[in-house]
């Protein structure tokens, strides 16, 4: 009786296994085109351009790139149009940048967001940032030594946020930022530079619009600004007076190379009237190049040299910040501090931006040189 019982019970399950393979869409490779890369620019007053990079794999196993442009009054729209023109289903299953034109950013990204996190098809992962310049013009031409410019974009961005050259800016992380109480987020800006594609900036973004923006090689000071750094490079420029010099060295500055190893950051608000916050960032760093006629023995001149460092990067943080205040874009996330460790704060986007250009922040940076760069 028990064997009998447990023969039907197998029958079942692979009755119910059979129906449900049946009833799943079946997504063979050739039978699909496989989009890559989507650009959304604004056409006219009310018309949405879409430019999408589509991998074509014929019965073969190999692969085609191709570009296909559409315009309609909604991404949909352009969608069904794009149809028209592919003897395949365009799939999104493999979508790993999307584009946004300048124009649109400033118009408004928030509805496209919400549509593109409502996709299934459509992964978290996937990095959004802005073009400076013509949209079409960057991805329909014809590079030299690019011959898949969907992943090629893709590469450059990853790498650069690897290495945090540049912010990352996922589908999840400027969601994220969207659903705060600060609806403030910011993406990279990509350019086409002859025979190049270059990040050219970082766009800040207030309730979904573009407000501003600033160049790339600002973004180790925001990603230090915002959290945790392990990596990045930057360059500066520092008294040549604070270290020894040779007698024939008639320079003013002292340009040095330094590279982050690690560092943190402490935000605590000390007085919610104002509102003022301290913001202490811990800096350790590798000195990669300093010039050769500069003594740099003794831990006296080390710490001559962390001083200035920790005056110019406080600096240079400082002059970011005010600019946010200009533009009025909290990307620093100092309004959900603000909420967090003031009980009695009930505020929204729209007070704390009220509130945000006063904000007052006291910045100390406090680096420490690792002797394994130019040490070695």
């Amino acid at each position: 009786m028990n064997r009998l019982i447990t023969f039907k019970k197998l029958v079942l399950l692979i009755v119910c296994t059979l129906v449900l393979v049946g009833c799943s869409e079946q997504k063979i490779l050739e039978r699909i085109s496989l989009t890559t890369l989507v650009g959304y620019e604004l056409e006219g007053e009310d018309n949405l351009s879409v430019t999408t990079i589509i991998r074509q794999i014929n019965p073969d196993l190999e692969s085609k790139i191709e570009l296909q442009s559409a315009t309609a009054t909604t991404s949909k729209g352009a969608r069904a149009k794009m149809d028209l023109k592919t003897s395949k289903r365009i799939g999104s299953g493999q979508l790993r940048v999307v584009l946004y034109g300048e124009e649109l950013a400033k118009s408004g990204l928030n509805d496209n967001i919400h549509i593109l996190k409502m996709n299934s098809e459509i992964s978290n992962a996937t990095y959004l940032a802005t073009v400076e310049g013509d949209l079409k013009s960057l991805l329909g031409y014809k590079y030299e030594n690019i011959s898949d410019i969907g992943q090629h974009i893709y590469q450059l961005i990853q790498h650069n946020i690897e290495q945090q050259y540049i912010i990352s800016s996922t589908l999840h992380e400027v969601n994220r930022g969207k659903l705060s109480i600060l609806d403030n987020y910011a993406m990279p800006i990509l350019k086409r530079e002859g025979e190049n594609i270059a990040i050219s900036g970082i766009a800040f973004f207030n309730t979904g619009k573009l407000v501003g923006n600033l160049p790339a090689e600002d973004a180790l000071y925001i990603l230090m600004t915002q959290g945790k750094t392990h990596n990045g490079t930057l360059e500066l420029e520092l008294p040549i007076t604070i270290l020894e010099k040779s007698l024939s060295d008639t320079s003013e500055k002292l340009p040095i190379v330094i590279d982050s190893i690690n560092s943190k950051r402490k935000i605590k608000l000390v007085d919610p009237a104002v509102p003022e916050f301290n913001l202490s960032i811990q800096f350790e760093c590798r000195l990669l190049e300093v010039d050769s006629d500069v003594s740099m023995k003794g831990a006296r001149n080390i710490q001559k040299l962390e001083k200035e460092i920790n005056k110019q990067i406080e600096s240079e943080i400082k002059r970011i910040i005010e600019y946010s205040h200009d533009i009025n874009t909290d990307i620093f996330q100092f309004g959900e501090y603000y909420k967090a460790q003031n009980r009695n704060a009930d505020i929204n986007n729209e007070k704390w931006m009220e509130m945000y250009p006063d904000v007052k922040v006291n910045i100390s940076v406090h680096s420490k040189i690792i002797r394994d760069g130019v040490f070695q």
